[in-house]
């Protein structure tokens, strides 16, 4: 195997030292080390990929950064950074990225390696590895890295230094994936409620010969999940947890995953089929968390709460707030123009929105789940009811696009069944209207 070409980056007239000792451990690891220069107060001339080399790619030079303030340098270098490195993948001359940086080295860095595509080992070593991460990692497979010291070279920091250089070789030199291995990727939302559900349908669509990608439902798993629409990697979608889109309806700043949330689909034209796991619970980190006002009213009775793990703490909706959850989710599908179902579980959307125990569906506790609201149906759920008024209201009459009142629990076998069917009859190109609108559980909204 031929030697795999490591960018090796920093801020060098800071960092010189480490960038140059990893560099070292590199090649000894079997790679070929470049050096990367991102200094913002000084060229130290000795890198690979130089300062100024960063900078021709946006028309300034070295002394166009140092004239600067900080922010403003850290702009240009960001920007040259990222220009250069995807300059320098597209001509195959980059199989790996790792860089050392304190909080501006790894804001430069990890952007750059924001840039680069899924699938191209990103490493990066920052003392804000132990702290909250996900402005630099955002929605791509970045290895952050705790180093212990931000700079110099001693017993403790070179041991470092070295074993993750030699992973970084390992990465990039990792035996290539048979191409013929891979067949159609179809994406999948889930949260811990919705597992039963999601499980069952991705096992059918494994067994119709497609791959699936299940993401977690924390803001970052809807992202990616849009981002990979958007780039091309998903030929259909099983949307069935839509959480976060309760998080960016009510901004509880927990789990947001934005805007272009439950879009990308209806834009590309990517068949679907959409329910709305976990969609009753707005999360916050843990009790702690949760805004005052909300915890008035879960001691009014108001609202329910609903523990999931010391971590995450669920604030169950209400009647009018799924109305205003029904509108969004109606607005951000109502473009669609590929086949697209949304099934509407009457009998609960998670496993703690049930009408009575089952331990199977996800709720073992005494009585109805702590997050249900029973509707004129007792066994139905007033959720669901509302529902299906917003979305009798708002969407459009169109051929591919079609509401499904499914009288079964989200969790239940037969809904999974339904919308894994579904998708496949989507897929294959035989979907039609109603195909599943004569089972007796099952009729169409419209």
């Amino acid at each position: 195997m031929d030697r795999p070409n490591i960018i090796v980056a920093g801020i060098l007239n800071t960092k010189g030292e480490t960038v140059r000792y990893i560099a070292e451990r590199v090649k000894e690891a079997g790679g070929n080390p470049l050096v990367m220069e991102l200094s913002l107060g000084k060229e130290c001339g000795w890198a690979d990929i130089s300062l100024g080399e960063l900078l021709k790619s946006v028309g300034k030079t070295a002394q166009d950064v140092f004239s600067l303030d900080r922010a403003g340098a850290c702009e240009l270098v960001t920007k040259g950074a990222v220009r250069t490195v995807l300059r320098l993948y597209g001509e195959g001359k980059v199989q790996g990225v790792i860089a050392t940086g304190g909080s501006m080295g790894t804001s430069i860095a990890c952007t750059m390696m924001r840039a680069l595509p899924i699938g191209v080992p990103k490493m990066m070593l920052s003392t804000d590895a132990s702290g909250e991460v996900s402005v630099h990692v955002g929605t791509r497979d970045i290895c952050m890295l705790y180093p212990i010291a931000e700079t110099g070279l001693n017993r403790i920091t070179r041991r470092i230094l070295n074993y993750a250089a030699a992973g970084i070789v390992g990465m990039a030199s990792a035996p290539k994936v048979v191409e013929t291995q891979n067949r159609p990727l179809v994406g999948c939302m889930m949260f811990g409620v919705t597992t039963p559900c999601v499980l069952r349908a991705q096992k059918h669509m494994e067994e119709q010969g497609y791959e699936v990608i299940v993401n977690h439902c924390t803001g970052a798993g809807g992202q990616s999940m849009e981002e990979m629409m958007e780039e091309g990697h998903i030929v259909g979608m099983l949307d069935l947890t839509t959480e976060e889109v309760t998080a960016d309806v009510f901004d509880t700043k927990f789990q947001r995953s934005g805007p272009a949330r439950l879009k990308t689909a209806a834009k590309k034209g990517i068949p679907q089929v959409v329910s709305v796991g976990g969609s009753e619970l707005m999360l916050y980190e843990g009790v702690g968390d949760v805004p005052e006002h909300l915890m008035a009213e879960i001691k009014s009775g108001v609202r329910k709460l609903y523990n999931h793990n010391p971590a995450v703490a669920c604030v169950a909706i209400t009647e009018e707030e799924t109305r205003m959850f029904a509108r969004e989710f109606a607005r951000r599908l109502a473009p669609a123009t590929a086949p697209t179902v949304i099934c509407i579980p009457m009998r609960g959307w998670g496993g703690c929105d049930i009408a009575a125990p089952n331990l199977e569906l996800g709720w073992a506790g005494d009585g109805a789940g702590p997050t249900w609201i029973a509707g004129g149906n007792p066994a139905h759920s007033r959720r669901s009811e509302v529902m299906l008024e917003v979305l009798q209201e708002e969407l459009p009459r169109k051929e591919n696009l079609e509401v499904l009142v499914v009288d079964k629990h989200i969790n239940e076998p037969e809904f999974a069944d339904i919308a894994a069917e579904l998708l496949t009859e989507m897929l294959d190109g035989t979907w039609k209207r109603g195909s599943h609108a004569g089972l007796p559980y099952v009729r169409s909204l419209f």
